[in-house]
């Protein structure tokens, strides 16, 4: 699901030459409401027309799951209800401008007028938000910006990354978990609180990063380079129990050997007892918390080997710095 993307032996030997950079690390839990830029087509079902006879316009037209609907008759759509007050206002005649891939197509569309609801539809079922619990990973107090899960946030049913228009990270109860087991991933249980941490800017491959509404007065901790990332001992940071963030005995045990950005650059094993009697080592929810080694911040975790819960994935946590910095420049 993601691509890598390899920068050049110089530029990542210039990143291991700048100024140090210190940052806060978190591991708080949080909640996330992030709204699509446009509107992803989820899938097709058939609807009835006035004589009983089922049809399917959007997949006749060609309409497929994961396509970004941005405009109709050349009116930009935002959200589900502009996309039906859109496909209404022009009686059924519609042509829709979505984002394939990289491609942007026109898809002219006739509408059926459904006598049940009162309306016109076209067979599509929709979505313009996702919402769910993660960890935050660090905040960025150079320019005000967060850092969070280490990866990005998917559509459920079609797996693509959802382009963000908008949204905010809060704060976020921890009341249980699901035990993971080999074969099968756990999460983290948890419900939103009323506390905004931050809105969000960009959801990417390497995580969901944005503007921080105030920096916490907590001590600072060094980021690493990639090049100081080392296999041993290590720690990461996270709330698995509402109790508050703990730090957890891991293990680095592989090391990607190029500057690849993506959630996969270093393996790790979960040491601690007391975690893997609690959670059976990595769960969902626990993506984004921070991993400390030799007192500077390494990485992140990002992702649980399926078939072996005691072991996850990590990113660099230079890759994430440099995505809060970019955040932190367009404010300018």
């Amino acid at each position: 699901m993601f691509e890598g993307r390899k920068v050049s032996e110089t530029s990542a030997k210039t990143v291991n030459s700048t100024a140090q950079v210190n940052v806060i690390p978190s591991g708080e839990a949080i909640g996330v409401k992030l709204y699509t830029d446009g509107v992803f087509a989820v899938d097709t079902g058939s609807i009835s027309d006035e004589f009983g006879n089922e049809f399917s316009p959007a997949k006749k037209a060609g309409i497929k799951k994961g396509d970004r609907i941005v405009g109709l008759n050349g009116v930009p759509v935002t959200d589900t209800d502009s996309l039906r007050q859109l496909i209404n206002s022009e009686n059924g005649h519609i042509t829709l401008k979505i984002m394939r891939e990289d491609s942007a197509l026109e898809i002219p569309i006739e509408a059926i007028f459904s006598k049940d609801t009162n309306s016109y539809l076209i067979g599509l079922w929709v979505r313009d938000s996702a919402a769910g619990i993660g960890t935050l990973t660090f905040y960025n107090p150079e320019n005000s910006t967060f850092a969070a899960l280490g990866h990005g946030v998917c559509d459920y049913d079609t797996d693509a990354l959802l382009l963000a228009r908008g949204g905010w990270v809060g704060d976020c109860r921890i009341k249980g978990v699901i035990k993971s087991r080999n074969g099968a991933p756990g999460e983290l249980l948890g419900e939103f609180s009323s506390g905004t941490i931050g809105g969000i800017v960009k959801n990417t491959e390497l995580g969901l990063y944005g503007n921080a509404e105030k920096i916490p007065d907590s001590p600072l901790v060094p980021v690493a380079s990639r090049f100081e990332v080392a296999e041993g001992a290590a720690q990461f940071l996270c709330d698995i129990d509402g109790t508050g963030v703990k730090a957890y005995d891991i293990k680095i045990t592989k090391i990607s050997n190029t500057a690849e950005l993506s959630g996969k650059n270093f393996v790790f094993k979960v040491c601690d007892s007391a975690l893997l009697e609690k959670t059976g080592g990595v769960v969902q929810g626990m993506s984004g918390s921070p991993i400390l080694q030799n007192g500077k911040l390494v990485g992140a975790v990002t992702h649980v080997f399926v078939n072996d819960s005691s072991r996850g994935y990590g990113i660099f946590a230079e890759n994430m710095l440099d995505m809060t910095n970019s955040v932190g420049a367009s404010k300018r």
